[in-house]
């Protein structure tokens, strides 16, 4: 029974989204609101400011560059032995997308990031503190929906992997997002 409600509840969704028309191109603004779960580590939550621009590629093939920037800062582990933070993230992403119908468009995606990471180890009285600003990549897919007139929402996945002291640190994000377009 829930998945027949969910079923119809989607179905009347994207039936009352293709009434709107939209092309997902131009300058857009918005915010993203998510949760990524690194291996070994807490789950954090996000909040991206985003910028975006979406251009046609042909007649229902999307291209968007994306902007991201998380500001605020998430605490991955914190225990006796060692805190470990992510200070913020910048992203820099390019999303490739086929119109489904003139209101819902999923896309592939991929993106470059720099993410600052700070560290506080305890070893045997020795307080040991590392800051790194490391590049890394992300891979993913989403959804984004217009619902009104030049206004967007989305969901997306995204698998992310930094380096941070020596170690792979790979992430699963998973994010809704609403933006304005110009």
């Amino acid at each position: 029974m829930k998945k027949l409600t969910l079923l119809a509840l989607s179905a009347v969704v994207l039936a009352s989204t293709s009434a709107v028309a939209s092309d997902f191109t131009g300058f857009g603004v918005g915010v993203g609101v998510g949760t990524t779960k690194y291996e070994d580590a807490k789950r954090i939550s996000n909040v991206d400011l985003i910028a975006d621009y979406g251009f046609n590629h042909g007649q229902n093939v999307v291209g968007i560059v994306e902007g991201k920037l998380k500001p605020h800062n998430s605490t991955l582990v914190d225990n006796a032995n060692s805190k470990v933070q992510q200070k913020g993230r910048l992203g820099v992403g390019y999303l490739l997308g086929y119109r489904a119908t003139p209101s819902v468009l999923p896309y592939a995606k991929v993106s470059a990031e720099i993410v600052k990471f700070d560290a506080t180890d305890h070893y045997d009285g020795l307080v040991i503190k590392t800051t790194e600003t490391k590049a890394g990549y992300g891979l993913g897919a989403g959804v984004k929906a217009n619902l009104a007139p030049n206004f967007e929402l989305g969901l997306e996945y995204l698998r992310t992997s930094h380096k941070f002291d020596g170690e792979n640190v790979k992430g699963n994000t998973f994010s809704t997002n609403a933006s304005y377009r110009f």
